[in-house]
Parts: structure tokens; sequence; C-alpha cells
């Protein structure tokens, strides 16, 4: 099983969808998604100033910018969804849990980077990120990834 991200990418949309339909809640998970990603901004700029990296307001905006073009993805779903297709959002907050998940794997590698998380966390990231069996980088302390990177 080569894409074990996607099988746990499919089961959160799944999830984050089965969750708005049950509550009747729709929107919350674009919501959610909101905030962690300016807790990711945030937390992308302790992790560079911890690790002494100079702070790059290219790479500041380029990082808002992609997450600026996934919240206009998203909120074009939601209006194609709700207005064209009738629905009532659940595709909308399935992507939204996607997004969240992604986001929060980002949240976690800056933590890594500053050595606040535990190494049981590394396989995680490994999954997520496609990274299963490609390398033996993610045994290396979070230091040395930097240098490397």
């Amino acid at each position: 099983m080569e894409r074990i991200d996607l099988i746990v990418k499919a089961i959160v949309g799944f999830a984050a969808g089965l969750f708005s339909i049950i509550t009747s809640h729709f929107g919350i998970f674009f919501a959610v998604l909101f905030v962690i990603m300016l807790l990711d901004f945030i937390s992308g700029i302790f992790t560079a100033i911890y690790t002494g990296e100079k702070l790059n307001s290219k790479k500041g905006f380029k990082g808002l910018f992609k997450k600026a073009h996934t919240l206009i993805l998203i909120g074009c779903v939601a209006l194609i969804e709700i207005y064209v297709l009738k629905s009532n959002g659940v595709f909308t907050d399935g992507i939204s849990g996607v997004f969240i998940l992604m986001e929060f794997v980002s949240i976690v590698e800056n933590g890594r980077a500053i050595g606040k998380l535990p190494v049981a966390f590394d396989k995680f990231i490994s999954i997520m990120k496609n990274k299963v069996g490609e390398s033996e980088d993610h045994h290396i302390h979070p230091d040395e990834q930097i240098k490397k990177g």
C-alpha cells in the first residue's frame, strides 16, 4: 500500500462530511481551516526565529498567497455546491477537513523543527507527506534536517 496518506485524507474528508450531516453544522470546518491556517503561519514564524533562519517576507507572502488560494478554491467549491448543485455544503466541509489535516501536519513539522514534539510524530509526518520507505531522514535530529534541506 503505497499511498497511505491518500487513505487517511479520504477517511478524514469522509468523517468531516459525515460530522456535518449528523450535526447539521455546515461550514464549521471552513471556519476552523481559516484559524488553523493562521496558527500554521504563526508557528512558521516562531520556527524561523527559533532556528535562526532569517525571516523572509517573500517566502512569507508566498505562503500567505498559497493559503489564500486554498480558501478561494474551497469558497468556489462551496458556491458551486450550494447554489448550483443545491447541496448543503457537505463536500465543502469534507474538503476543508482534509486541508485542516494538512495544515495540522505543517504545525507538527514546525514544532518538530524546534524540538518540542516527541519522535512518535515522525511516523505520522512521514505517512502524511508520503515519505514512508523513501528515506530514513525522519530519524535525523531536526537541526540536521534544516541544514540538509
